[in-house]
């Protein structure tokens, strides 16, 4: 579909291009060819706007419609242009009280919390929640940051509880979601006791921790926590997990999300086999819907 940008996003890996792009002027006077390879990138996959053109088989949406989408990451017509190319199974329309400005905030980050949740840790959808009464444990660190944000609000539309998140600088704009049940400020420098406190008050284990910041030694503390009583296996889901990767510990099972699955790449980042890629682009045909 291509759309006319009427909004669009900057993350991690957009502005830190950027700055390598910055460094190919430099190049330029080196070494042309590669300079010019560095340049081709067109960045921007998080996409509001109006659709202008649809492709012959999409009919879920027709040009003028209100849309934010996620554009193929890696591939030409990105969102900071005029006009940009997505695939219509990850657009989605956009209702008429949601701003372009807030619907360019959607897409990739809502994205990688979604499939880190629901596809890597398996846990139950918004639209199956935990059942009331019953408690389901996780924790969410770096729930300040965008995609932990969104993971916090899905969290909490699955029902999950207790909902424990980190956070430092950002912990009162977490509080202000309130989708968080227990916020532990890591600059109090005691996140580990503090998160075996709150289990341990109401007799639980953690079987479920996504880390969205991935900053601060923010796994080791994640291990210190997790339950490791095998035959029972902890799910332990990280965006940049770090190198070299360590040896993760019996009873562990860990995973790493990376958004370009939802269109079905089975990249070696995400380590998810084409089967596996393929299942994450059906689920983020449905969850942005």
């Amino acid at each position: 579909m291509l759309i006319k940008v009427e909004a669009t996003d900057s993350n991690p890996k957009d502005w830190k291009v950027c700055l390598r792009g910055s460094e190919a002027v430099y190049i330029l006077e080196i070494d042309l060819d590669k300079a010019a390879a560095v340049m081709t990138i067109n960045q921007g996959d998080d996409i509001a706007g109006v659709v202008a053109r649809v492709g012959a088989s999409v009919h879920d949406f027709k040009p003028g419609d209100r849309v934010a989408a996620f554009h193929r990451m890696f591939a030409e017509s990105g969102s900071y242009a005029e006009y940009a190319i997505a695939p219509a199974g990850t657009t989605f329309h956009l209702p008429p009280h949601v701003s372009f400005e807030a619907g360019a905030t959607l897409p990739l980050a809502s994205m990688t919390a979604a499939l880190a949740l629901y596809q890597h840790l398996e846990l139950p959808t918004p639209w199956n929640p935990v059942p009331k009464g019953r408690e389901f444990p996780v924790l969410i660190y770096g729930g300040s940051s965008a995609v932990g944000a969104f993971a916090l609000k899905f969290a909490k539309l699955s029902n999950l509880n207790p909902v424990i998140t980190v956070a430092g600088s950002g912990v009162e704009f977490v509080k202000s979601l309130h989708a968080a049940d227990y916020v532990v400020d890591y600059r109090e420098g005691q996140v580990p006791a503090t998160i075996k406190e709150i289990l341990d008050g109401k007799q639980l284990k953690l079987m479920h921790a996504f880390d969205a910041i991935c900053e601060h030694d923010s796994w080791k503390h994640i291990l210190d926590v997790l339950a490791k009583t095998e035959p029972a296996v902890a799910k332990f889901n990280m965006v940049d997990p770090p190198e070299p990767m360590p040896e993760w510990p019996a009873g562990v099972e860990f995973s790493r999300t990376f958004v370009a699955t939802a269109h079905g790449v089975a990249h070696s980042y995400a380590q998810r086999t084409p089967e596996e890629a393929a299942y994450d682009c059906d689920f983020a045909y449905i969850f942005y819907r």
